[in-house]
């Protein structure tokens, strides 16, 4: 986690965060403007978890927070209550894990099968969502270039990639883990069209589709 291909990894992750909260926001932000003129895996590891407690820590209270004020003003349904929980639960025992993690502790088979099963966790966790409302694939446009070039800049997110990565068993051995990643994308458009939802997933799937950003290319495999 001190290298430079899991930096630019994790800046990947923020950016594609990024374009994700700034779509959900777009209405309500003013836009700038560019002024004018190896080895195998060992029996008992079937999985890891990145371990950043913190991040989990500050998004358990987010949500906790989220929970208690839409109760207060009584707006929120019983199906979401039970999600939030739900979500709750989730980055509670990502925290525990992930703590374990950091001090080289053996996981117990328990947790290792809540890993196995991560997957339906999260699927259970947003059951009653809309289609819509889980897919990763959005493009928002956060700056134009109006004066000269006509252009608008794209944030987009893409498909979900496979990562790879090293890490560290407990007896000090390296295993692979492969997981899901979010895809980013950073680009020119011209201003009089600017990209719907619909628009990027049809140019995503396209030959013409923008390649990814020049400093993650090294990434690619």
């Amino acid at each position: 986690m001190r290298t430079e291909a899991w930096e630019k990894k994790e800046l990947n992750a923020a950016l594609a965060s990024w374009t994700e909260l700034r779509h959900d926001t777009i209405l309500y932000a003013k836009q700038s403007y560019t002024p004018g003129r190896g080895g195998g895996i060992p029996p008992n590891v079937t999985g890891y978890v990145e371990p950043v407690p913190e991040f989990y820590g500050r998004l358990l209270a987010l949500t906790q927070m989220t929970r208690e004020g839409l109760i207060d003003y009584n707006v929120l349904s019983a199906e979401a209550t039970e999600r939030l929980v739900n979500l709750e639960e989730i980055l509670g025992r990502l925290i525990t894990i992930a703590n374990k993690e950091l001090t080289n502790q053996t996981l117990s088979e328990d947790n290792y099968e809540y890993i196995r099963n991560f997957a339906k966790t999260l699927e259970n966790a947003v059951l009653g969502v809309g289609e819509k409302g889980i897919k990763t694939t959005l493009v928002a446009d956060v700056h134009t270039h109006y004066y000269i070039e006509q252009l608008v800049v794209e944030e987009g997110v893409g498909y979900v990639d496979l990562i790879i990565v090293a890490c560290p068993a407990p007896d000090d051995s390296i295993f692979l883990a492969a997981g899901p990643v979010l895809s980013y994308y950073e680009f020119k458009h011209p201003m009089d069209d600017r990209l719907t939802d619909e628009a990027w997933r049809e140019l995503l799937a396209s030959p013409t589709k923008p390649d990814r950003p020049r400093w993650f290319q090294s990434l690619l495999h």
